[in-house]
């Protein structure tokens, strides 16, 4: 348990911190005349936590491969941010269901994973040219 705790604690508090955020009841995002301030929150939070997701699986999957040992390293972090991205996104708006003056948003689930998609190019791009380890 220390070893995961150890590769893992930025992404399980960052999670935690969205977690938090979501189960308030009645929660609306800052006002700065966008209109779409809801949206850009979870984006935000997604983004973050992609890109902290994406920097810490690099720490695991350099000591070992999680998924086969054949598979290239690239494609087994974008995979496992991608899958456990998406599924904790859905988990977070599903329990929004029975937090009073919240409910399941699809539009903030879309938003959630341009999120995830956005910190992946992003990574991508920072990383061309040095390892994607």
């Amino acid at each position: 348990m220390e070893i995961f705790w150890k590769f893992w604690w930025p992404v399980i508090i960052w999670s935690g911190v969205i977690f938090t955020f979501s189960s308030i009841p009645y929660l609306k995002g800052p006002k700065i005349g966008l209109g779409y301030e809801d949206k850009i929150c979870h984006f935000i939070e997604f983004f973050i936590w992609g890109i902290i997701f994406i920097w810490r699986a690099g720490k695991v999957i350099s000591a070992k491969t999680v998924i086969a040992p054949s598979t290239n390293p690239l494609v087994e972090k974008i995979f496992l941010m991608l899958l456990v991205g998406i599924i904790f996104a859905f988990v977070d708006e599903f329990h929004q269901k029975w937090i009073p003056g919240r409910g399941f948003d699809r539009y903030d689930l879309f938003s959630d994973i341009m999120g995830l998609g956005f910190s992946l190019l992003i990574w991508v791009i920072f990383k061309k040219g040095g390892s994607y380890v």
